[in-house]
């Protein structure tokens, strides 16, 4: 197994089986060949909250939860970075699939090639609204509110704030939806990294230029809809964008 996968917004939901099933494929088609699999935020259309999973509410989630275990107990090391919809995914879904839960942003060896990953999201500085949003729902105090909920009512809660924040994106400029050029370099800049990988923005494409001098490279992963979209690294600065 000399290969790493990263993977970012399959929004995974019950309402929509056919992801359900893509995603099985993807599994079988990496087990015995991935080193190590990055799931960099949005596996799920929401998650409200680890204490789901051996709840009937959470049994449409069990297939995904197995498969990934699956997939640790076959030799792959999965990783994971929390999105803006499954930041609530914690310790205990961790355990559940044999995987290591990092911080939002995170410096890998890339088989010798330093990469900072992130789900990308804190790099679209310009959609201010969104910005205020995300320091909000991170703030602990909302979470544990929002936890102290029922599952039931954390659910139509998550689904009331997705159809709002839908509408909301629609009536934003295409510009301030995407990434911030000076953020980005920000980051690289900070990490001493050449290289970024990323999701969040639903813009797969690979775009290089230069930061004092330097040659760096910014790789941007899909969304999931009919088919996978997915990076495969498998050597030194070797790799295959898929979407």
């Amino acid at each position: 197994m000399n290969k790493t996968y990263f993977l970012s917004d399959l929004h995974l939901d019950p309402s929509r089986p056919h992801l359900y099933k893509l995603f099985h494929e993807f599994i079988g088609k990496i087990r015995g060949d991935a080193e190590a699999l990055y799931i960099l935020g949005d596996l799920f259309e929401f998650w409200i909250g680890d204490d789901i999973i051996d709840l009937r509410i959470g049994k449409p989630y069990l297939p995904i939860i197995e498969q990934l275990r699956s997939l640790s107990d076959s030799g792959t090391k999965i990783y994971f970075i929390q999105g803006n919809r499954d930041f609530l995914i914690g310790q205990k879904f961790m355990d559940r699939i044999g995987g290591k839960l990092l911080p939002d942003e995170t410096v890998i060896d890339l088989y010798g090639t330093p990469a900072l990953i992130m789900h990308g999201d804190t790099l679209c500085t310009d959609d201010k609204g969104y910005q205020l949003m995300r320091k909000l729902f991170r703030l602990w105090i909302v979470q544990k509110i929002y936890l102290s909920m029922s599952p039931e009512k954390r659910d139509k809660k998550a689904s009331e704030i997705r159809s709002k924040t839908s509408e909301k994106t629609k009536q934003k400029d295409y510009k301030i939806l995407d990434v911030n050029q000076q953020a980005v370099e920000k980051a690289l800049i900070s990490r001493g990294v050449t290289l970024l990988i990323h999701g969040h923005t639903h813009r797969p494409a690979e775009h290089e230029f230069q930061i004092q001098g330097k040659v760096v490279k910014r790789i941007v992963l899909g969304d999931w809809g009919d088919k996978w979209s997915y990076l495969e690294w498998y050597f030194e600065d070797k790799y295959e964008l898929n979407y």
